[in-house]
């Protein structure tokens, strides 16, 4: 009797016993991020730079779930590319497995500097760091399809602009260098889906929502009085890490009616029609009122802005930062029974663009000297 195949995109998909890699996982989201897929099930490695503090953050989730599967190291500086190469190294001469990768560090008010290669300090930690790794694990991760990686992005996104892709790896623009260096992380999550998607690698973006973290350190927000409205009305670490786990952790399939829909939409057809179905399945994943339309449905920062455009502009940024206000107080007064869903939303419509990603990932394979097309494996293996 024949064996049916059945497609990697559709097959059963569990993190329990899984092997997981979360980058940053020694405090804020990325704690908490490898604290639930842990008590999951999911045998979760630590991927940081200060292993001294991972060994507590692993015996503190070993507490706290007895049985949890979690292991530290090899030590990962995402903003040394030798530090990167060392870790992917090291990481598949001990694991031949690999099946979900969550590029969750990440930083932000940083002084300016460059690295020995000449990329700005925030663009190496935020986007070309999280690349590199990938692309040197992208063997294991096929091997291990159905494999899947996971960029933290942010509602700040759809402020970001990636115009001239080499000025953007080597310049520093103070103010709106953050938001671009996280479209930059939907752009790759997007080309990596097209690129091996049909490989088993299922790739996707999340926008973890207002949180509480350190991610705003060293700027204003960490001082009285913009300190009390980030502690008490942006979401703690364990809630804002719901969106990246479900990201995580959902079953493929489950969601593909309503990505090819926005695929189609925003993707380069005009209907979720058969051709959309040849589009590749681009997912962008946010939660509570930043998967509302209200934020959702802006298109993002012109090229050229006329008065109305800064006018709308503006506008859209007071309503991006009523919903940061608000979407924690909500779900938490309510208990939960509101704005707990996360679900797969239209990114940026620059996110979108083929041919900017595809320039992004040539010139980003460049910079850190990986081969710029992947090495397609036969069935994964």
């Amino acid at each position: 009797m024949p064996v049916a195949v059945v497609p990697l995109v559709d097959a059963p998909w569990d993190v329990a016993g899984r092997r997981v890699v979360v980058t940053g996982s020694t405090q804020g989201l990325g704690r908490e991020t490898a604290r639930q897929l842990a008590a999951r099930g999911a045998h979760v490695v630590l991927a940081c730079r200060d292993l001294k503090r991972a060994e507590a953050v692993a015996e503190e989730i070993r507490q706290q779930h007895p049985g949890a599967q979690v292991e530290v190291g090899p030590q990962l500086d995402l903003g040394s590319l030798e530090s990167v190469r060392r870790f992917a190294a090291a990481y598949k001469k001990k694991h031949r497995e690999l099946h979900v990768l969550v590029n969750n560090a990440g930083t932000n008010y940083l002084e300016r500097w460059f690295t020995p290669e000449g990329v700005g300090g925030l663009c190496q930690v935020n986007y070309l760091g999280p690349y590199t790794l990938t692309r040197l694990l992208e063997d294991t991760l096929q091997a291990s399809a159905p494999s899947r990686v996971v960029n933290v992005s942010s509602v700040t996104h759809r402020f970001g602009w990636v115009g001239d892709v080499a000025g953007f790896l080597a310049s520093w623009r103070p103010g709106s260098y953050y938001p671009s260096t996280k479209l930059a992380n939907a752009l790759f999550a997007f080309e990596l889906q097209r690129r091996l998607g049909e490989q088993g690698v299922q790739s996707c973006a999340v926008d973890p929502g207002g949180v509480a973290s350190n991610i705003w350190s060293n700027s204003a927000f960490a001082r009285p009085p913009l300190s009390w409205v980030i502690g008490n009305l942006y979401a703690p670490p364990s809630d804002g890490a719901a969106a990246v786990v479900h990201a995580a952790s959902v079953p493929w399939g489950r969601e593909r009616r309503a990505a090819a829909a926005i695929t189609a939409k925003w993707g380069g057809a005009a209907t979720p029609s058969a051709r959309a179905q040849a589009l590749p399945d681009l997912r962008f994943y946010a939660r509570g009122l930043f998967a509302s339309p209200a934020v959702t449905s802006w298109r993002g920062v012109p090229r050229r802005r006329d008065t109305l455009d800064k006018i709308r502009s503006r506008l859209w940024g007071l309503t991006a930062l009523a919903a940061s206000l608000l979407d924690w107080p909500l779900r938490n007064l309510s208990g939960g029974r509101l704005l707990s869903t996360t679900r797969v939303v239209p990114a940026a419509p620059l996110a979108y663009d083929a041919n900017l990603a595809a320039q992004l990932w040539d010139l980003s394979a460049d910079a850190t000297q990986v081969p710029r097309q992947p090495r397609l494996l036969a069935n994964g293996k």
